[in-house]
């Protein structure tokens, strides 16, 4: 008899694991109808599948098959309680990059290693898009490759992007819901434009010039493209010291657009600026200069062509730890992560705090802090694989 999941935990998935194989020792086939059984194991984390895969061939062939992969990418947006929370350590002491995935059961959070990289110069990363990051060089002098975290395989692309007299060299991934293409952006400057951009669509070979207006072209990017759910991505871009702007890459039509800012009150006051993912949708947040302790966050609504931004939160921010200085929270603004059962998760100063919104982040915990700075990501584990 088939355990019951309809209450899903992850004991549950574990549960299920060791029914399948006791199972599998009985019989190569399901007696459910494929499509049942299918929809069954779509609901189980990508990491408890994994072991599935081991239990005898047909199982395995479900599990890989690419009509499975995109229905568990679906389940798995419906249940939050699977994200999980990476963190990239660049340690230039030793020319060591670590990934390493946070066990967020109890507060304080735990980390557990996923990959260490002794390379010189050091590695970076993309935000994530469907369980996948960009990996990459600085130097761009080896690989540029899209790898998986959870089933810890990587996928290099073609090296025949630019590369020579370049500045600022960026990679990002995303992913477009009707033409189900992942997409690989490659954002430069030359010497004489601030913004080049070329694509590649994955499983391409070849890297397509994207069409940037003389205006835009002339923008700095402060930030690494970031994917919504609408097959859209995003930078936060600079004008001037003075003037930030928002752009997007349609990832369909691959037509590059400037997005208007939100309108904000105070107009006059500054403060950092960012740009994040959070449940599928694009933020922008602020952390204002004047009012060191606060920040607001908006929300992207996009139906079609029409973009309206809708004020969200107005929080404040918990006390800096013992010896640090608000020059450090300016110069490392807080960054929004994830929202989740009425709260948020902000990175802050080398901590990862959660904040009540019923109280506008009165209410506060900090569930990780570390040594020294790390970059912080929310992703969902995944099945995809090239």
């Amino acid at each position: 008899m088939m355990p019951d999941l309809l209450g899903y935990e992850q004991k549950d998935a574990k549960t299920f694991v060791l029914w399948a194989m006791s199972e599998a020792k009985n019989t190569e086939t399901t007696e459910l109808p494929s499509d049942l059984f299918m929809e069954i194991l779509s609901w189980i984390p990508a990491r408890a599948l994994l072991k599935l895969r081991c239990v005898c061939k047909c199982w395995y062939s479900i599990t890989t098959d690419l009509v499975f992969v995109r229905l568990h990418q679906q389940q798995q947006r419906l249940l939050p309680e699977v994200t999980s929370i990476l963190t990239f350590h660049r340690h230039f002491t030793n020319d060591r990059s670590l990934l390493s995935r946070l066990d967020v059961v109890d507060a304080p959070w735990v980390t557990k290693h996923v990959a260490v990289w002794h390379s010189r110069p050091l590695l970076v990363v993309s935000p994530p898009c469907h369980g996948l990051f960009c990996l990459y060089h600085s130097s761009m002098e080896l690989d540029v490759c899209l790898y998986n975290p959870t089933t810890r395989k990587s996928f290099s692309l073609p090296h025949n992007f630019t590369s020579v007299n370049i500045v600022l060299s960026d990679f990002c991934l995303g992913y477009h819901p009707v033409s189900r293409q992942y997409k690989v952006i490659h954002t430069f400057g030359t010497r004489s434009t601030s913004l080049v951009m070329e694509v590649l669509t994955v499983g391409g070979s070849t890297w397509k010039k994207v069409q940037v207006s003389s205006a835009l072209g002339m923008l700095t990017l402060l930030n690494r493209g970031r994917p919504s759910a609408t097959g859209t991505m995003y930078w936060l871009g600079q004008r001037n010291l003075m003037e930030d702007a928002i752009l997007s890459l349609d990832l369909e039509s691959e037509r590059f657009t400037e997005v208007p800012f939100p309108d904000i009150e105070h107009q006059h006051e500054i403060g950092n600026n960012s740009l994040i993912e959070m449940e599928g949708t694009i933020h922008f947040a602020i952390h204002w200069f004047a009012m060191e302790d606060w920040m607001d966050i908006w929300m992207l609504q996009e139906s079609g062509a029409h973009r309206v931004w809708i004020h969200r939160f107005h929080l404040r921010l918990c006390a800096l730890p013992t010896g640090v200085g608000q020059v450090e929270r300016v110069l490392r603004p807080p960054i929004p992560l994830l929202i989740n059962q009425g709260k948020i998760l902000i990175n802050d100063c080398r901590r990862l705090v959660y904040y009540d919104l019923a109280s506008n982040g009165l209410q506060h915990e900090v569930v990780f802090h570390a040594c020294d700075d790390f970059f912080a990501f929310v992703i969902l584990d995944s099945l995809v694989s090239f």
